[in-house]
């Protein structure tokens, strides 16, 4: 059993200073610290924590991992990630460099999470919301054959919930 965490980053400047380099606003900062204090799982100790580059996702993902006592220095980062990218694409990455982790947390963008969790979750979930947290178990052994028949929404976290 595999479980995929889809972890939105929270809000983030507007694009004067162009996109890439976005960081988070202080309402972010709040808000991504009240997701992660609410959610209905915590990482196992075999979690990968995984982040697109992007400052305002990066950010995002340490807030989570300093409230869930996970090193800042383990989060694995990937332009991959930040870079517009197939579903399949995208299972092919946690294949390829993800093969022997069973837990993966994802910190990333749209329209490609929304996506995801469209697809895995069978339309349940329409939309990623800025610090939305959409978690699947997954009865296969290899990300590479990860769909819509082998996925279970876990729980969907809507951050306009916590306004």
């Amino acid at each position: 059993m595999k479980n995929l965490v889809l972890i939105r980053h929270s809000k983030a400047e507007d694009e004067s200073n162009g996109d890439f380099e976005r960081k988070l606003t202080g309402d972010g900062r709040k808000l991504a610290k009240t997701i992660a204090s609410v959610l209905k799982i915590k990482p196992d100790n075999n979690v990968k924590f995984i982040s697109s580059p992007a400052p305002r996702s990066l950010e995002t993902a340490k807030i989570f991992a300093d409230y869930f006592s996970y090193s800042q220095d383990n989060i694995f980062t990937s332009d991959f990630l930040y870079k517009y990218f197939t579903v399949d694409r995208f299972f092919m990455f946690l294949e390829s460099e993800f093969k022997n982790n069973d837990q993966i947390w994802i910190f990333g963008h749209n329209p490609m999470f929304s996506e995801i969790a469209y697809i895995l979750s069978k339309g349940k979930i329409c939309s990623m919301p800025k610090c939305a947290v959409a978690s699947f178990d997954i009865t296969t052994y290899n990300w590479i054959d990860v769909n819509e028949s082998n996925s279970q929404l876990n729980f969907f976290e809507n951050p306009k919930d916590y306004k």
